[in-house]
């Protein structure tokens, strides 16, 4: 094999390693359509230790008040993921660290706080259908798992060229977990409660190990080279920082959380396209009593008015549940709009809606 053709040979093996590398963790997330909920966060990634050194801390009491403040996933990054990665219409965040740990705990200990109560009937009146609550991140030690199936390529690589640091050949997997809780409004009730991991995380010598390491990688194979713990906490604890946002995106986004906020919603809405243009559909097992529209922009009464008449009027009974259907008026495609309708037991279910934006 000519030095040429060696040279090709295995900047190839290089490329479909990152190719393999980075496919779990890169896809067209953006590109699937939003829930359609407005969702206000709060809460905190705050850092929960068993006293022993973990991936985001060493070791260090419970009771540690430097441990209490710790918030190893910045609240701002977490909502800049979810926004980028387009999980709901409308995501914003709520301020206050404080007030973020301050509602999470009472809403731990019971929505019936008066504070709580009111907390979430401001985040109504502004709009909201639901609360992210980040609960904790749940600090554990990282698993060294050794070698793993790329070997041979970390070897050919050495062979041909004497330097094979740029393979992920080794596999380490944090324990360290993220709690998330996604609420209703009305009543603070818990309706999805993932619990998050990172994963296997595969690295390569140069992320594993020190300078000594690498002048050894240039006599023995890399997979041979011991590991530097402090290089490995420092790799492993940011790739699993991105792991955990990355999973909170895929996991709200996942046709099963659409399908468990539909079965419930004491009403199930939609936006639908159709001939006749863009109309709202409800469906609920019981009868409707009241809609609301709300707009991002002023909007007429007589319009708002005009769409939640045509929706209670729609009403028909098929089976045991109440459809109903309305069209949206045009002059609000392009904006923003939220949906609110109440059953006559005084369930209320809501939606946001962004017509003519890219679902």
């Amino acid at each position: 094999m000519t030095r040429a053709r060696r040279w090709l040979a295995v900047l190839g093996l290089l490329w479909l390693v990152a190719c393999q590398s980075t496919a779990g963790e890169v896809g067209g997330l953006a590109d699937l359509p939003p829930l359609d909920r407005a969702v206000l966060v709060t809460g905190g990634a705050f850092l929960v230790s068993n006293g022993e050194a973990g991936t985001f801390a060493p070791a260090a009491r419970p009771g540690d008040p430097a441990l209490l403040l710790a918030e190893p996933i910045a609240i701002d990054v977490l909502v800049d993921e979810l926004r980028q990665s387009r999980v709901f219409q409308r995501v914003a965040l709520d301020g206050d660290a404080g007030h973020r740990r301050l509602v999470r705990d009472r809403l731990r200990a019971g929505a019936g706080d008066p504070e709580v109560q009111q907390f979430l009937q401001r985040a109504r009146e502004q709009g909201f259908d639901l609360l992210l609550v980040v609960e904790e991140l749940q600090d554990g030690p990282i698993d060294a798992q050794g070698t793993n199936g790329r070997w041979p390529v970390t070897f050919l690589t050495w062979i041909l060229l004497g330097f094979g640091a740029l393979i992920p050949d080794h596999t380490f997997e944090s324990r360290a977990t993220l709690r998330v809780t996604l609420r209703e409004l009305q009543t603070g009730r818990v309706l999805h409660d993932p619990l998050l991991v990172g994963g296997p995380i595969e690295l390569a010598l140069f992320e594993r190990s020190d300078l000594v390491g690498l002048l050894l990688s240039m006599v023995v194979p890399p997979f041979w080279v011991g590991d530097d713990a402090g290089a490995v906490g420092e790799a492993v604890r940011d790739t699993t920082r991105r792991r955990l946002l990355l999973s909170l995106a895929r996991d709200l986004k996942s046709e099963s959380v659409r399908q468990r906020l539909r079965e419930r919603s004491a009403a199930r809405l939609s936006l639908v396209e159709g001939d006749a243009g863009l109309r709202v559909t409800a469906d609920s097992a019981e009868s409707l009593s009241v809609v609301r529209l709300r707009s991002e922009r002023a909007l007429s009464p007589e319009v708002a008015a005009g769409f939640e008449r045509a929706l209670l009027a729609s009403r028909r009974l098929e089976g045991d549940r109440f459809y109903y259907e309305a069209p949206l008026p045009n002059v609000l495609r392009g904006d923003r709009v939220q949906v609110l309708v109440g059953t006559i037991r005084g369930t209320v279910s809501s939606a946001t809606f962004a017509p003519g934006a890219g679902r």
